[in-house]
């Protein structure tokens, strides 16, 4: 029991690191450690998730605040409008559409927006910033939050995307107000799920202690890195991640 708590602790810790360094929630961290940590159900592992990206979120939204990267409130309205609503559709057709597919579409989805990332820091010199109509945003929003509410995560992975090839924000700004959305999204999921029956929290503090220490330092991180080095790591992570889910959906290995 103790080392479980422990490596639970180091997982969570090493998911607020994400939050707080590049603007997703740690669900890509906090679910499959449930799974294979605590020996959880995806369903449940899908449901504590957004308990502990809501600590992890706050965390670095308050740490933020003497930060050196800004949220842009408009777009955050915005894409919160659309992603919070939608997260309560994902969680409850949960058990309806087969894992495998979400998975699978999800990792599509990242790898076709993580070239754009990676070279965005360069054509960001020598031209303006593209944005789409903010109709399209909504409806991308609409689809992310679905995903999210679906697998349990807060889709700051994707979020980040948007705001920055959707709405030209740069990649810090995006990464500052993906949290403030990813923040809104896990307080309507957490919600949905208590009830629909959740309620086995005990286990989740050496996750939240962890994640919630773990965003602080991320976000401190963050303001020390050059935004062309943060972009291309960024894009690498999503193809970590969209690796990691299709091997998960296709049972490679």
């Amino acid at each position: 029991m103790i080392w479980q708590l422990s490596v639970l602790a180091c997982l969570g810790e090493f998911g607020g690191v994400l939050s707080g360094l590049v603007g997703v929630g740690g669900g890509i961290i906090f679910v499959p450690a449930l799974i294979y940590v605590a020996g959880w159900s995806i369903e449940q592992a899908a449901a504590a998730s957004f308990v502990v990206i809501f600590f992890a979120a706050l965390s670095s939204i308050l740490r933020n605040t003497s930060g050196e990267s800004p949220v842009d409130w408009k777009a955050a309205a915005l894409l919160s409008a659309a992603i919070v609503p939608s997260s309560l559709i994902g969680v409850v057709i949960n058990r309806v559409v087969p894992g495998t597919v979400v998975k699978i579409a999800f990792a599509v989805l990242l790898l076709t927006l993580a070239y754009p990332i990676a070279v965005r820091g360069r054509s960001d010199r020598s031209s303006a910033r593209s944005k789409l109509h903010p109709a399209l945003v909504l409806l991308a929003g609409a689809g992310i939050g679905a995903l999210s509410g679906l697998a349990g995560a807060g889709g700051g992975v994707v979020i980040v995307p948007l705001l920055v090839l959707g709405l030209g924000l740069r990649l810090k700004v995006a990464v500052a107000t993906s949290l403030i959305v990813v923040l809104f999204t896990s307080v309507v999921s957490v919600g949905g799920y208590v009830a629909t029956g959740f309620h086995r929290f005990p286990i989740l503090v050496p996750l939240v202690v962890g994640a919630v220490l773990g965003a602080w330092f991320g976000v401190r991180l963050r303001d020390r890195t050059l935004d062309t080095p943060l972009q291309i790591g960024f894009a690498l992570f999503m193809v970590i991640v969209a690796s990691q889910l299709f091997i998960d959906a296709t049972n490679i290995l």
